[in-house]
C-alpha cells in the first residue's frame, strides 16, 4: 500500500476545475484534504473487512470437507473462529473514520488521520496471513490432512489482530 500523500495526491488529479478553484479559499484546502483521508482510510478498512469476509467460505468448506470425511468430531472450534472473523469484519466496517464536525470539541488533525491511515495499511499482512491459514486449513481438510496446527494458528491472528485494532482506538483517543 503507498501512502496516504500519494493516494491524496491521485485523489486531487481527479478534481474538476471548480473543485480546484474552491482550494484558494482559506482553510478549506485543509478540510477537503481531511474529508478525503477520511474517505480513503473507510475505503481500505472496507477493502481489509471484505479481503477478511472471504474466509468464511473457506471455513464453511472445511466442515464440509470433513463433514464428508467422517470426521465431524474435528470440526469443534471452527464455529468460535469464525464469530472471532465475524468480529474483525464488524470492527472494520464500523470503525470510527477519525472524523471532527466544525463545532466539535476535539479535532482530528490531519496528522492523525495519516497516522490512522498507515497503521491500517499496515494490517494488510495481518488479514493476508489469516487467509493464508485458512485457505491451509481448507487445503488440509481436503487432502485429509490435521487441520488443527492451522486452526490454532487462525485463532491466535484473529486474537492478534483484535488488539491491534484496539490500538487503533488509542490513536484516535490520544490528542
Amino acid at each position: 500500500m503507498s501512502n496516504l500523500g500519494s493516494q491524496l495526491d491521485a485523489v486531487k488529479s481527479k478534481e474538476n476545475f471548480l473543485e480546484k478553484i474552491t482550494r484558494f479559499i482559506p482553510g478549506y484546502n485543509g478540510y477537503v484534504n481531511r474529508d478525503n483521508s477520511r474517505e480513503l482510510d473507510t475505503i481500505l478498512r472496507n477493502t481489509l473487512a471484505t479481503r477478511l469476509d472471504t474466509n468464511h467460505i473457506k471455513l464453511k468448506n472445511v466442515v464440509l470437507n470433513l463433514t464428508q470425511r467422517g470426521k465431524l468430531f474435528e470440526s469443534d472450534g471452527i464455529d468460535k473462529l469464525d464469530k472471532k472473523l465475524q468480529l474483525c469484519v464488524a470492527k472494520f466496517k464500523s470503525a470510527a473514520r477519525g472524523y471532527s464536525g466544525a463545532f466539535d470539541v476535539v479535532k482530528v488533525k490531519e496528522e492523525k488521520l495519516n497516522q490512522l491511515y498507515e497503521f491500517d495499511a499496515g494490517m494488510f499482512d495481518d488479514v493476508e496471513n489469516i487467509s493464508a491459514a485458512c485457505t491451509e486449513m481448507d487445503t488440509n481438510s481436503k487432502s485429509n490432512i490435521d487441520i488443527k496446527p492451522p486452526m490454532d494458528k487462525v485463532g491466535l491472528l484473529l486474537d492478534e489482530l483484535v488488539k491491534l485494532f484496539e490500538e487503533r482506538e488509542n490513536i484516535l483517543n490520544t490528542v
